[in-house]
């Protein structure tokens, strides 16, 4: 399993979707104003997936504790899906649970919401993808409600046990059930494209190149 994580990492975003819409899965793509912090960042593995919701500033209750409670979860090796709900003001993650995260072994974090601490978290060498940044704390305004459990981000709903792919270029999620399928295909295509780069800049023919290996 960890030499297929490493393969999946070695790849990159638009081999994996094109191997997905190959295989009839079209709508596996998180929402593009989902970005890097820096462009060189990139995340994969296995998902860890967090839901939260609004909260209000009386409530009585210290949303910290439950952040702690979910970064104590963490998995060694899992990349954090944050879908903070119906909040969209706030910072949803920030330095000290970058660090806590890496304690915990986490390899990175994508977050359909806000990022505080950036500067912080890029000399960490964190990878993070984030919406938008907020220098407004959560605890006042947002509540981590469960993790581990199957949450929708954008269109595509994510499963405990799902694979993610993230770039420059996007974030994709791919289902368990056929991780194994995609890496090796897309491997296999990778190894054609790698020969017909090569042959292209060695001044071949564009659609000889296409007609052998039926990649372009």
């Amino acid at each position: 399993m960890n030499e297929m994580i490493d393969q999946l990492g070695n790849l990159y975003t638009g081999a994996i979707a094109d191997t997905l819409d190959e295989l009839g899965y079209h709508n596996q793509c998180l929402p593009s104003d989902i970005r890097p912090l820096a462009d060189s960042m990139k995340v994969a593995g296995p998902v860890y997936t967090v839901l939260g919701k609004r909260r209000h500033y009386d409530d009585g209750v210290d949303p910290r504790y439950r952040q702690m409670d979910m970064l104590d979860a963490i998995p060694n090796g899992a990349v954090i899906i944050l879908e903070p709900g119906n909040e969209s003001s706030a910072a949803h993650w920030g330095e000290l649970m970058t660090n806590t995260a890496l304690q915990r072994g986490a390899k990175g974090i994508v977050i359909n919401g806000g990022l505080r601490d950036c500067l912080q978290i890029l000399d960490i060498g964190f990878p993070a993808f984030r919406k938008y940044h907020s220098p407004l704390t959560a605890a006042y305004r947002w509540n981590i409600d469960s993790f581990d459990i199957p949450i929708k981000v954008g269109n595509v709903t994510i499963e405990p046990g799902d694979y993610v792919l993230g770039d420059i270029d996007g974030v994709l999620i791919i289902p368990q059930a056929i991780i194994q399928e995609v890496v090796e295909q897309t491997v296999a295509v990778a190894t054609k494209e790698d020969v017909v780069r090569a042959s292209l800049q060695d001044g071949g023919n564009i659609r000889e190149l296409f007609e052998e290996y039926k990649v372009f």
